[in-house]
Formats: structure tokens, sequence, C-alpha cells
């Protein structure tokens, strides 16, 4: 399997791999936790799909270090739209841990640290899969240009990595008959 710099390289995105490891060594050397989410981290978990813009999960008490951290690090704060901006124009999303990870929905966004949320991959933190796709699940009703990019992916995961039913016991027990719906359909049309 290509890695994740292999396939932003493959797809001419080498500058959004660049700005995630840029970020992961303003955070990582501050000690801020963070965790990478979205299009990025769908890549990193096998799922190779382009994305024009770094998605990181931190916690709410590292709001205001966060924001120092990126600005010293040439990145620049949009105050009106709550992102950053790389030099290249990339954008730059921040999710804030514990905050609700769709409308109505009972799911969070996870903290960004510990074995239970975070893993490593190609040497960033990122959110682990089955919180991941907890996410894009709970996301599902937010946004429709977003939400088929949300359902494609945890669809292509359940192909690319050969998740069955037993799968579902590490959701979110009110998110189980979506991702069962999903791997049903996913197994019809294979």
């Amino acid at each position: 399997m290509p890695t994740a710099p292999m396939v932003h390289q493959m797809l001419g995105n080498e500058s959004l791999w660049n700005v995630a490891k840029r970020c992961h060594q303003l955070l990582s050397e501050a000690e801020t936790p963070y965790a990478i989410c979205g299009g990025v981290a769908v890549c990193l978990h096998g799922y190779q799909r382009n994305t024009v813009d770094l998605d990181l999960v931190i916690r709410s008490q590292d709001r205001r270090e966060f924001q120092k951290l990126l600005s010293n690090g040439r990145l620049v704060w949009d105050e009106t739209r709550a992102k950053f901006r790389a030099p290249s124009g990339l954008v730059i999303h921040c999710w804030i841990a514990g905050e609700k990870a769709g409308k109505g929905s009972e799911v969070t966004i996870p903290e960004p640290l510990g074995e239970f949320n975070v893993e490593s991959r190609d040497g960033l933190s990122v959110v682990r899969l089955f919180r991941l796709i907890e996410m894009k699940i709970a996301c599902e009703m937010n946004h429709l240009r977003q939400t088929h990019k949300d359902i494609t992916d945890v669809v292509e995961w359940i192909a690319v990595r050969n998740l069955d039913s037993s799968f579902a016991r590490f959701l979110h027990l009110s998110l189980r008959p979506t991702f069962r719906e999903l791997l049903r359909n996913a197994r019809e049309t294979d």
C-alpha cells in the first residue's frame, strides 16, 4: 500500500503533506496534543483519495496555544472564518474535542490523545479508524456535499480494510445500525 506522502505526491498535493508535517513539528515540539482527521486521515487509514485541506483536532484548553504556535510557524489565522491558511493558500481547519461530531448526534469529537483515540501513522498523530468512522457517520446530516464524501469514505474503508459486522462493536451504539446498513449496501454492490 502506498504511504500518504507517496499518494499526495502522485495527486500533485505535496504542499498538503508538507503543511501536515509542519503542523506536527510545531505542535509536537510544544507538546500540544493534536490529531489529524478529515481527508488526510482518510489516506493515512488506507483509502487513497485527494483532499485539499488539513483538519486537526485539538483540545478546547489548547485553542490559544494552538493559534499562537501556528501563527509563529508562518500560518495565517483568519478570525472571521476560524481557520488557518498556509503560505501556499492551503486551509487548516480546527475541530474541538468534546464538541458534537454532528448536528443532533450523541457522538463527540474525540480527545487528541490516548491510545483509544489516537495512533501514529507515517509519523503523524491521527484519529483512530473507528473514531474517524464515528465522526463521519455522525456528520452525515450536516452538509450534503460533505455527507457524500463522509459516507463514501466509510464505504471505501469497508472494502479496502475488509471490515465486517463485528467492527460495529467498536462504534457508538447510536451509529451501529447505520454502519451495518452501509456494510450491507457495500457487500450487495460487490
